[in-house]
């Protein structure tokens, strides 16, 4: 069960960070707003449709606050909830659904909870913290990080690390070379991100990025990103491009299921404004991996495109009580090079109370 105590080690900080907004909650006088500014909920719905017959339903709900008030211990906190519900028509083809599940429906619970401190507004330290089960695999993950601008704001640097923990029932296949691969049972994932911004004029902006991850089955993991984002006044909008690239090579042991792995992957999107009401997302992305068995090293390829378009509108204040709503949605239509396609939508609204 996503809430069984194992799944709250790497909960504690953030369970504090919770308690000491609670009490500063409490001492506003009997109002949580004067103690923590807006608080900020949000309901989201989304759908997941492919043509190999699996389909997916995922709700969440967030809350959280952010305000002046919230600045003597944290800037703002959140509080994330979600359950998916995923089923499988083709399960009794699928080893793996057979061995772990028995099933073709599964269902996923998962919370984090999220706490920022920014300090003079150049400063911002975080932690988030969280868990997630089907009630076969299960998983708990901690997050911290701080980033600080320097040169007039103009260059903003900033260190993530992550710790995440699985627990699944051993699972063992037979590999090419008759050899038997067993999914060890836990498995633990650090990682560390290196991030730069750079706000190279007030118009444009470019992001890097440099991400390292050892897993305890799987050999160093290095990914790279390169970014900009740069406004069109002209147009009204602006343009977002990225550019990724991950390396998983090295030596393979028996604890792992897949092969060596390059991939590489690029995205460009266009968002553009409507007044101050109205915002307009279209993105396209392209990804490819080559998979070095590890067997005979014989070599797979993969591809994908992604299309997506989005929209997020702030409703009228005088249709909401004067509260500020703002309603999101999108749909997107994944594709790959093994006749795989896919269609997804989602659907949001959110407000400040």
């Amino acid at each position: 069960m996503p809430f069984a105590p194992e799944n709250f080690r790497f909960a504690i900080p953030a369970l504090v960070t919770a308690g000491l907004f609670a009490v500063v909650a409490n001492f506003g006088n009997g109002d949580i707003y004067a103690a923590t500014g807006p608080v900020v909920v949000k309901q989201t719905v989304a759908g997941y449709q492919d043509n190999a017959g699996q389909s997916r339903g995922k709700a969440a709900f967030d809350v959280g606050a952010d305000g002046p008030g919230m600045s003597s211990i944290l800037s703002s906190i959140k509080l994330s909830i979600a359950r998916e519900r995923v089923e499988d028509s083709q399960w009794r083809d699928n080893k793996y659904l057979q061995a772990m599940y028995g099933d073709g429906v599964r269902v996923n619970d998962s919370w984090t909870v999220s706490g920022v401190r920014n300090f003079d507004k150049l400063t911002d330290a975080r932690i988030a913290a969280g868990a997630s089960s089907d009630g076969v695999v299960r998983s708990q993950n901690l997050g911290i990080g701080a980033s600080q601008w320097f040169v007039h704001e103009t260059l903003q640097t900033a260190l993530d690390l992550s710790r995440v923990e699985v627990q699944r029932p051993e699972y063992e296949i037979l590999d090419f070379d008759a050899t038997v691969l067993t999914a060890p049972p836990e498995v633990s994932t650090s990682g560390a991100t290196l991030s730069l911004r750079h706000l190279a004029t007030p118009v444009t902006m470019a992001l890097y990025s440099a991400t390292f991850s050892h897993a305890t089955d799987r050999p160093l993991a290095r990914f790279f990103q390169a970014g900009v984002r740069q406004y069109v006044p002209g147009l009204g909008g602006a343009f977002h491009g990225n550019l990724y690239r991950g390396v998983n090579r090295g030596g393979l042991s028996t604890q792992t299921m897949y092969g060596q792995v390059d991939s590489w992957s690029a995205d460009l999107a266009w968002v553009h404004e409507f007044g101050q009401a109205t915002q307009l997302r279209a993105g396209w992305r392209v990804y490819q991996e080559r998979e070095t068995g590890r067997a005979y090293r014989d070599v797979t390829q993969f591809g994908s495109d992604l299309f997506s378009i989005g929209f997020a509108h702030d409703v009228k204040p005088d249709l909401t009580a004067g509260k500020p709503v703002t309603i999101e949605a999108g749909v997107a239509r994944y594709l790959t090079n093994n006749n795989l396609t896919a269609t997804t939508a989602n659907l949001g609204v959110s407000g400040r109370l």
